[in-house]
């Protein structure tokens, strides 16, 4: 019986039809059915029990494998910078892909992947990816203008949050500003401008 503990290989015969099927579902795809076809029979599949952190942020010595979602969910977090505690961004389900990032601009991982249930994930090992490039270099410039379109697509969609964010924290000032310094709020400009000496002693 096999030991669930670690990853396991299971028959990638049963799931290459799938793994194409997949890769030609992904947004910005350039792939022709015959260049998933090749692709997914040089992909791995592999098992990841529940609660298993296969990706971790920062992690800059990673072995530069693709991976793609087959079967089950995945948390994907982010630890806020010099804190310890993850916030989940998203739940990922069939399709999904990680590791695009690291791979193509030789980075540290930009998130940590945990199994949110027991899943199966195609992986492209770096050998495979050097294998596709030197056997068949059109369908792997094919494949990097996908993962290139994804991530810009992720940027822009990244920096119009940001711009939203921005426009209502400033929409929000003034009226912050008029609660702190409003007449009922007992606050001054002055409790900013000349803040009382800690040496001093309270008044009772």
């Amino acid at each position: 019986m096999p030991d669930r503990r670690s990853p396991i290989r299971t028959d990638h015969a049963t799931w290459a039809p799938r793994i194409a099927q997949l890769l030609l579902r992904q947004p910005g795809h350039r792939l022709s059915a015959e260049d998933a076809v090749l692709i997914a029979n040089l992909m791995q599949v592999r098992w990841v029990q529940a609660g298993t952190r296969f990706i971790q942020q920062d992690d800059d010595t990673h072995d530069g494998t693709i991976l793609m979602l087959l079967y089950g969910e995945v948390s994907v977090e982010k630890a806020p910078q010099h804190q310890g505690d993850s916030l989940v961004v998203s739940i990922a389900k069939a399709g999904q892909m990680f590791g695009e990032m690291g791979v193509l601009l030789d980075a540290p991982r930009s998130a940590s992947c945990v199994a949110y249930s027991d899943v199966a994930l195609a992986e492209l090992s770096r050998q495979a990816l050097e294998q596709l490039v030197e056997q068949h270099p059109a369908a792997a410039a094919r494949l990097a203008l996908g993962i290139a379109s994804r991530l810009a697509e992720h940027l822009r969609d990244t920096s119009n949050k940001l711009s939203s964010m921005s426009r209502l924290v400033s929409a929000m000032h003034p009226a912050i500003r008029s609660q702190m310094l409003g007449p009922k709020s007992g606050f001054s400009p002055s409790q900013l401008a000349d803040p009382a000496d800690p040496s001093e002693p309270l008044a009772d």
